[in-house]
């Protein structure tokens, strides 16, 4: 067995028993170019069905992302058991498609990126990595094999894409049991079809690529709060909608 497929096995195993991994040789020698078919052969044995992608252009430029599975993306309004070490909780923008974008030779313009989108959606991202925090901690290619530390996303709001008029200056916030936790401005990127643009046509995947009714999320607006305690959040995209999920 290859250690691609050794750490996919761990993986699957972690996640199965809803417990943390260690960070073994077979996580920090990972090579970038073997992370998304890890992710394949993960989603592959646990038999979970893509429902949506997390996009990102990383500091240096270089665009990532990973499936969401549909079992984890759940309507505004529930509840999530806290595990031990908490969630890493990050108020997104996302968009659903409306048709697929498959992988092809030549590069994705931001005119078709957004003709395929359908509906603009305000979500909640909880991220919880499958390997343990205590050191060695896990390098960017096995986060990334580990679906980017994906754990759950709530979706909330959705409206027309055509109606979502103000995707530079759009105000957001969150609360924290009634507290308000943080407001921002905008899209770190400034436009928050870059990062799809970006992973588009990087096509690394060995998932199908992007497929209409799919969610992609386009990062984090907010700072990456640690929720390590119950508590109810409440945020919200002025122009979108709302998101609400209580933890724990």
């Amino acid at each position: 067995m290859s250690a691609p497929d050794r750490l996919a096995a761990a993986l699957v195993a972690a996640t199965r028993a809803g417990r943390r991994m260690p960070v073994e040789a077979d996580a920090t020698a990972l090579a970038r170019s073997d992370a998304a078919a890890v992710q394949a052969a993960v989603a592959e044995k646990l038999g979970a069905k893509v429902g949506g992608w997390k996009v990102a252009v990383l500091p240096d430029g270089v665009p990532a992302y990973a499936p969401m599975f549909a079992e984890n993306i759940r309507p505004s309004g529930g509840s999530w058991p806290i595990p031990q070490e908490g969630y890493l909780l990050e108020v997104e923008l996302a968009f659903t498609l409306s048709k697929d974008l498959p992988h092809r030779n030549n590069a994705y313009t931001r005119d078709e990126v957004a003709a395929a989108l359908e509906k603009a959606v305000v979500g909640i991202e909880l991220i919880a990595s499958r390997f343990e925090k205590s050191p060695p901690t896990a390098p960017f290619p096995a986060w990334l094999a580990d679906n980017m530390g994906n754990a759950g996303y709530i979706v909330g709001a959705e409206i027309p894409v055509a109606a979502f008029t103000d995707m530079t200056g759009f105000r957001t916030h969150y609360r924290i049991d009634g507290v308000v936790a943080q407001e921002v401005i905008g899209h770190p990127l400034h436009d928050p079809l870059a990062p799809i643009l970006a992973c588009l046509n990087s096509a690394e995947d060995r998932l199908g690529g992007f497929r209409a009714g799919q969610i992609v999320t386009t990062g984090s607006l907010t700072t990456p709060k640690v929720i390590a305690a119950p508590a109810r959040i409440d945020a919200a995209i002025h122009g979108l909608g709302a998101v609400s999920v209580r933890i724990g």
